[in-house]
């Protein structure tokens, strides 16, 4: 119940009144015991219920105030009369008791309580009016400073929700982008799987039985290794050139000495991250339409260089000058777009790929911020 009541009078003037009201009354005490009238406590403590009621009323005002709130035309007229209303009841009890104290327990008093009744009424009422409106100027300002930090709190709120909002939607568009760059990348394990398996089904074709069993284990292995790896993650340029060297071996089974690889990593790169896979579609266009295509041997290059600030990442693949020129073998594009799409996900246009023919080949580039 206290609390109750604390919480309800924690929403009003109260405070404020009882300050200015005892104030008024301790200076009050201050003058008669000055005039030689009485001592400042016995004046301060028989005015004790002049400043309650005189509180009571200044609590009316502050009901009355906001009552009106949505009524503004009745509002400062009807404030107008309540405060004279107020005045005259505190004058009238404030002369009332003091004559009542002179009868009954302060005789000495009504040499001056009976004396000059006109002046001292209206010199009291004046001063009661002044006090009711003041207080009721307490009132508006305490109010409106209620308001402006309702306002502030109300926009503080406002922002904070706009902010989590808006962090909220950069989690979900963040995650969103994840959830893509997974999708992306693991479509990649098909793709790769289905071009492993049809190298597998070559070799059983020819009558390879036995390079076709070893190349299924070195596909299992490789498998197990790539499989294991968080399909977002980046990982530093020597681990994806061990990715690329393990599926070169499997190749190798197929094509053995038709295939030559030269890797060459610019010295630094080495811990350099990149994004997982993001050069194994690129190496396996070579061997499809490259190694696989070519009539006699081929070569694969792969290397990585800084140029101008950036990380340069390449897969050539060409054949001597006067080797027949190779069988065009159509392609789905998935590799490549695939891999465009990741790079736009993690760099944001920051990286780019790009793909076209050279002298007796075919080169693919990507170009990564260093």
């Amino acid at each position: 119940m206290i609390e109750r009541l604390r919480a309800r009078l924690a929403g009003t003037a109260i405070g404020p009144v009882l300050v200015v009201w005892t104030l008024g009354y301790a200076l009050i005490a201050i003058s008669a015991s000055l005039l030689g009238r009485m001592s400042a406590l016995v004046s301060f403590v028989t005015d004790v219920p002049l400043l309650l009621l005189g509180a009571a009323l200044t609590m009316w005002l502050e009901w009355l105030w906001h009552t009106l709130a949505g009524r503004p035309l009745l509002r400062w007229p009807l404030l107008a009369l309540a405060v004279l209303g107020a005045s005259v009841v505190q004058t009238a009890v404030d002369l009332l008791m003091l004559r009542w104290y002179s009868i009954t327990i302060f005789p000495e008093w009504r040499s001056w309580a009976y004396a000059f009744q006109l002046q001292r009424t209206l010199t009291v009422w004046i001063l009661y009016l002044w006090n009711f409106c003041l207080m009721l100027t307490l009132i508006w300002a305490t109010g409106l400073h209620a308001r402006v930090e309702v306002a502030e709190a109300e926009a503080d709120r406002a922002e904070a929700e706009a902010d989590e909002a808006e962090a909220e939607a950069e989690r979900a568009e963040a995650a969103a982008e994840r959830a893509e760059a997974m999708a992306l990348r693991l479509q990649l394990n098909p793709h790769f799987l289905f071009n492993a398996m049809n190298s597998i089904s070559s070799l059983i074709t020819l009558d390879r039985k036995d390079e076709a069993q070893k190349m299924l284990e070195a596909l299992g292995d490789f498998l197990r290794a790539s499989l294991h790896a968080d399909p977002t993650a980046d990982v530093t340029l020597d681990e994806e050139i061990d990715t690329i060297d393990a599926y070169l071996g499997i190749e190798s089974i197929r094509f053995g000495e038709r295939l030559g690889v030269e890797i060459e990593i610019a010295e630094g790169l080495s811990d350099v991250l990149v994004p997982n896979f993001i050069l194994q579609p690129l190496v396996e266009n070579a061997i499809k339409h490259g190694v696989a295509a070519a009539r006699g041997p081929a070569r694969l290059a792969i290397a990585a260089a800084r140029e101008n600030g950036e990380l340069v990442l390449s897969v050539v693949n060409t054949r001597p000058a006067e080797a027949e020129p190779a069988d065009p073998r159509p392609g789905t594009g998935i590799g490549l777009a695939n891999i465009r799409q990741r790079l736009e996900i993690r760099y944001d246009g920051a990286a780019s790929l790009e793909t076209g023919p050279i002298p007796n080949g075919w080169r693919a580039r990507i170009r990564l911020p260093a």
